[in-house]
């Protein structure tokens, strides 16, 4: 007798494969690999592709229609690409749509220097296109794919031909007119009492105008009435638009339709298939575990490697990997799709410029090319022989961290790519020479629009309207999302400040400046690192970070609390004295006058309860509790959503960057300590007891480091610590 437990594993077995198989064949076969290339996978434009691609499923999310286009690399190695999908899909279904698309096209085509997908499921629709050309604004109506179900029609097919054709010229002119329409369109048989549901949607590409939409669509509709009159439906494909129509629904795109009633008999398959489908996908994610485990060891040696290849390549000494508590490359703190062989680092050759080059383009670095400069070094505008407009920072001789800090910034932003990321165009080297080149900014950084300065230029202090201070509150948080969650690397900026976030044309912020940034493996960020070098800003720096060294994702979060209440009120941290922003709105939050911080030079009628919220998300990321704080992900749900119940904010951390006046009226209840590069208080218990015992005999209860005030709180937790460490006790 045959063993009915063996039987239904191998039926199962079978099943789950032959699932697999035809998944896989049914996505390879809408997948269009078109022109043909040369290129090897360690080719530079090979690179861009893998990393454009990598940067859309984050990308696109960003973008409130869900569209997104960009191009990266020079001259032959340059790639665009583009991402959409539909409209009301949840954020999570596109991204992953979005990556699944992209990843499938690099697989099925991957020597194709043009390729596209239309890529749907039970929650979405994407669609994915990459090319060597720039292809956005320009209609193609080719390659099409039409592909029509196999059963037919078995009803009138004269009467049924009439209201198709109407249903589908009707929906033309709606799609063509918004670039996306999905309809339910019901249909009752005038030979007996069933009625059945079509279902139907057509959807552009939003870069080609609404005639052009129209023209794709319409071909598509005649395309199919030609090739599959009488079948029960089908799908028409080209690179600026889809249609699809069924009796049943598809995509996700008709949630609030109930599907047609099943056969008696139907629930075996309800129950069986969901069983054959999540077994496939357990197998496969053990499989998976394995093989990253397994590649997670290997490429300790590889990054290795590559770091030793990349300080050749800046000119410095051979060097092994420096300790935990380097800035940039360790291995334990470096994502393993970071770096996988030193053959990465070569890609780094295709953003090298001439030092000739950029010395023509700013006019040998003359005064009237000069926009500013910075703990780095001067920064210039420039131009370059196509009219691509750069900035350009040239590296100060007596920068300290200069060189560490440029090799960082490199390494990082040539792997990142998102809208609310300054965009690195390459760098240069030549002799003792450092520049880094980024896209051109226009509008300078976010402290020149919300501070004073801003207040003395009328025009300026307009573009600061409330409207344009949320945006960018909202578009910070999904960059520092992307840092810390989205991205391929994943990044701790450590130096988040205004004077940091640049400002498009459109007002959009830029987060820049990643000289001080840290990676972080994703089990890190919810307990921490700890480093001996705490580098950053004061008044922006969380308690923690100063005190104990302790780094994680919520010490970015802290700083750009800091940075939304300065918007809100318009003020610097400092300016108020001796509390700091984060106390005064504590204050104001805990009398019930919340709304007496807000920025006098707003005087436009705003939402009460949006300012309410942004108050309120402040307040919740500059908590003393790290754990109470909230990651990056909530904020932007919050910041999105415009009916949510936010948690109540506790007490903030009691952390100010004094000025030197005011240091003069505390002078006498403070210990000053000034070092350029702060050592964690924790990390040496001698001085920093020394330094308590110094407070106690002045008989006072805050103590001053930096111009960092720590209060009552701060001082328990330190003396805790310190006898703990059982080297020096406070007598």
């Amino acid at each position: 007798m045959i063993n009915n437990k063996s039987f239904l594993f191998s039926i199962i077995l079978y099943f789950s494969l032959t699932i697999t198989t035809s998944v896989i064949l049914v996505s390879a076969q809408d997948q269009q690999c078109l022109a043909k290339g040369s290129f090897n996978t360690n080719s530079t434009f090979n690179k861009n592709r893998l990393l454009l691609l990598s940067s859309l499923p984050s990308n696109v999310t960003s973008q409130n229609n869900f569209f997104y286009n960009s191009s990266l690399g020079q001259d032959r190695d340059r790639i665009y690409a583009l991402a959409m999908c539909i409209p009301d899909t949840e954020t999570e279904d596109c991204s992953n749509c979005v990556k699944t698309t992209s990843d499938g096209l690099i697989k099925t085509c991957p020597n194709s220097t043009e390729a596209f997908h239309w890529s749907g499921g039970e929650k979405t629709l994407c669609f994915v296109r990459y090319s060597t050309r720039s292809f956005i604004g320009s209609p193609d109506m080719d390659p099409r794919q039409i592909l029509p179900n196999a059963t037919d029609i078995r009803s009138n097919l004269t009467d049924f031909d009439g209201i198709w054709q109407d249903l589908m010229l009707r929906m033309v002119e709606s799609a063509s007119s918004k670039y996306y329409e999905a309809e339910t369109t019901p249909l009752t048989s005038t030979s007996s009492r069933d009625t059945m549901t079509i279902y139907t949607i057509m959807q552009c590409t939003s870069d080609v105008s609404n005639a052009e939409c129209n023209t794709c669509l319409r071909n598509s509709v005649g395309d199919y009435q030609n090739c599959c009159r009488g079948k029960q439906g089908g799908l028409v494909t080209r690179p600026n638009c889809i249609f699809r129509w069924e009796f049943y629904p598809f995509y996700g795109a008709f949630r609030n339709t109930s599907p047609p009633a099943k056969k008696d008999g139907s629930s075996t398959v309800k129950i069986v298939v969901p069983v054959l489908v999540v077994g496939s996908l357990l197998f496969l994610a053990v499989v998976g575990y394995v093989l990253y485990r397994r590649r997670k060891k290997n490429n300790k040696d590889s990054l290795r490697e590559a770091y030793q290849e990349l300080d050749s390549e800046f000119g410095a000494k051979a060097r092994n990997l420096p300790r935990h508590e380097t800035i940039a490359f360790n291995i334990r703190s470096f994502p393993v799709e970071t770096m996988t062989s030193a053959a990465e680092v070569e890609a780094l050759s295709s953003l090298k410029f001439e030092f000739r080059v950029i010395q023509a383009a700013t006019s040998d670095f003359s005064e009237e090319s000069k926009l500013g400069e910075g703990g780095f070094g001067p920064v210039y505008k420039g131009k370059l022989q196509n009219g691509e407009e750069i900035a350009v920072k040239r590296l100060a001789l007596s920068s300290g961290q200069g060189e560490e800090e440029f090799k960082n910034e490199v390494l990082l932003l040539s792997k990142l790519q998102h809208r609310n990321l300054v965009k690195l165009l390459g760098f240069c080297l030549k002799g003792e020479e450092r520049l880094l080149i980024y896209e051109f900014v226009p509008n300078s950084s976010l402290d020149h629009f919300i501070f004073e300065v801003a207040k003395q230029d009328h025009t300026l202090s307009l573009k600061a309207s409330w409207s344009t201070r949320y945006s960018i509150i909202e578009n910070i948080a999904r960059g520092i999302l992307y840092l810390h969650e989205d991205s391929r690397l994943k990044i701790i900026h450590r130096d988040l400040k205004p004077s940091n976030i640049l400002l498009d044309y459109q007002m959009n912020p830029k987060i820049s400046d990643f000289g001080m940034a840290r990676l972080f493996e994703s089990d890190d960020h919810t307990q921490g690192l700890t480093t001996s070098r705490v580098m950053g800003t004061y008044g922006y720096m969380a308690p923690e970070y100063i005190a104990q060294g302790r780094l994680s994702v919520k010490t970015d979060v802290y700083s750009y609390g800091i940075m939304v209440l300065e918007i809100i009120c318009g003020r610097k941290n400092n300016s108020f004295q001796p509390s700091g922003v984060a106390l005064h709105a504590w204050t104001n939050w805990r009398g019930d006058r919340a709304l007496d911080i807000v920025d006098s030079a707003i005087t436009e009628n705003v939402s009460r309860n949006e300012m309410m919220k942004c108050i309120n998300i402040g307040l919740l990321c500059v908590q003393e509790s790290v754990t109470r704080r909230p990651n990056m992900n909530s904020v932007v749900h919050w910041l999105k959503s415009n009916s949510v119940t936010l948690p109540v904010p506790s007490t903030p951390a009691y952390v100010v960057h004094s000025e030197s006046g005011e240091a003069s009226r505390v002078s006498q209840s403070t210990v000053n300590v000034s070092i350029t590069e702060l050592e964690p208080l924790t990390t040496k218990p001698e001085k920093t007891l020394g330094l308590i015992r110094q407070v106690h005999d002045q008989g006072s209860v805050n103590i001053r480091r930096n111009g960092i005030v720590f209060g009552r709180s701060e001082m328990e937790k330190l003396t805790a610590f310190c006898r703990k460490s059982e080297k020096l006790k406070l007598d």
